[in-house]
């Protein structure tokens, strides 16, 4: 029990609590901060924002001015113009004359025409091909040989095996469905197996044209690169991807970092030009490539700073919006860069400022922020 007439102890304790106070703000403050962060704030993907309501919209690039609303007179536009040849022709004929009765054939005459467009009934083109033979005048047997193509007694032909492999990888239908959606069109239960055998057959056909991508993205000048999580037969693995204005080259591994950036699949190992990325750590051990950050990460960090009230990190985020729309047409000349790259580093004076560096720690790295994360020096 401390005695009230102890002031120099009772001093003590304040100070002590006062410490203590400081750093629970401190705490509470960097919680309030991840608690806030989504995918309109943060490197976050929208898919764990979950049934949020969205309160803060996402950046939006600068607006052009005198630009007037609705379509555009450039826009092509869809209306759907009526065909020359129609494949079915369905007459609208008049009803008898209440006075005169049934009028002549030739009197009927055109007044108007509508057209409506519909899909046919679906059905499947069998091709029987038929093998002959024929007994030669010298006693041998002479026979026909099947197409190269026709391996089978009854087989799909590539346009199904294309059909099948679209709706599985560019629109997501899981086998099962592609199965019933054949039976249910075309009255053809398509065994999931042979969909999964034209997944392989097509894979192996485009390895000549995914090596032709490789060679034009590691000449390219820029790449952009990304990875994101799927699921490979219940287990966690990644999906990297690697694009240029042109190309992308995606490739699946069950690791994230440098083990797969250096593995036989990845095109960056040797990569020596600029490589633009969201400062994922693993990406700076590729040490032949020219490192830059994507510009939409920033802007994107950022944002959560400008919602906490950071005057710098609202600078800088009006400054990027500024520098894209600038160079959106063409490149910013090298004689005008000069005010560009000052108003930068003025901004970046006013954030160190405002959130200076993190000190380095006894042991481990030191903490990082979203603020001031270190860029490595362009290599040499």
């Amino acid at each position: 029990m401390v005695e009230t007439n102890d002031i120099a102890q009772l001093k003590a304790i304040i100070l002590a609590q006062q410490e203590e106070i400081t750093s629970l703000r401190a705490v509470i403050t960097d919680l309030q901060a991840r608690l806030s962060l989504n995918s309109t704030n943060s490197h976050k993907p929208s898919s764990t924002d979950g049934y949020a309501k969205k309160h803060s919209p996402k950046p939006a690039l600068p607006k052009q001015e005198g630009r007037p609303k609705g379509r555009q007179p450039v826009h092509p536009g869809k209306t759907v113009e009526m065909v020359a040849t129609p494949d079915l022709i369905a007459p609208c004929t008049p009803p008898d004359c209440p006075t005169y009765g049934t009028p002549p054939p030739t009197t009927s005459q055109l007044i108007a025409r509508r057209q409506v467009f519909d899909l046919p009934l679906p059905r499947l083109a069998v091709t029987e091909y038929q093998l002959t033979g024929y007994t030669c005048r010298c006693g041998c047997q002479v026979k026909a040989t099947f197409p190269d193509s026709v391996t089978a007694r009854v087989q799909y032909r590539p346009r199904i095996q294309a059909l099948t492999t679209l709706l599985n990888t560019d629109y997501r239908v899981p086998f099962g469905e592609i199965s019933q959606l054949m039976a249910d069109l075309y009255g053809h239960g398509l065994n999931e197996a042979t969909a999964i055998q034209a997944n392989s057959t097509l894979f192996e056909q485009l390895v000549p044209i995914e090596a032709q991508i490789g060679q034009c993205l590691q000449a390219s000048p820029v790449l952009h690169a990304d990875e994101t999580g799927l699921r490979v037969e219940g287990k966690l693995h990644w999906l990297h991807v690697v694009c240029s204005h042109l190309y992308a080259y995606l490739f699946v591994h069950p690791k994230r970092g440098k083990e797969a950036l250096d593995s036989d699949q990845s095109l960056l190992t040797a990569y020596p030009n600029w490589l633009i990325h969201d400062c994922w750590g693993a990406y700076f051990g590729l040490t032949k490539a020219r490192h830059g950050l994507c510009g939409a990460h920033i802007v994107r960090e950022r944002q959560a700073l400008v919602e906490q009230g950071s005057l710098w990190a609202s600078a800088m985020q009006l400054f990027l919006l500024s520098v894209y729309q600038a160079s959106k047409t063409n490149p910013i000349p090298a004689s005008e860069a000069s005010p560009w790259q000052a108003r930068y580093e003025s901004i970046c004076q006013q954030g160190l400022s405002q959130e200076p560096l993190p000190q380095a720690r006894p042991r481990g790295r030191p903490k990082q922020s979203k603020a001031g994360r270190p860029v490595p020096p362009e290599p040499t």
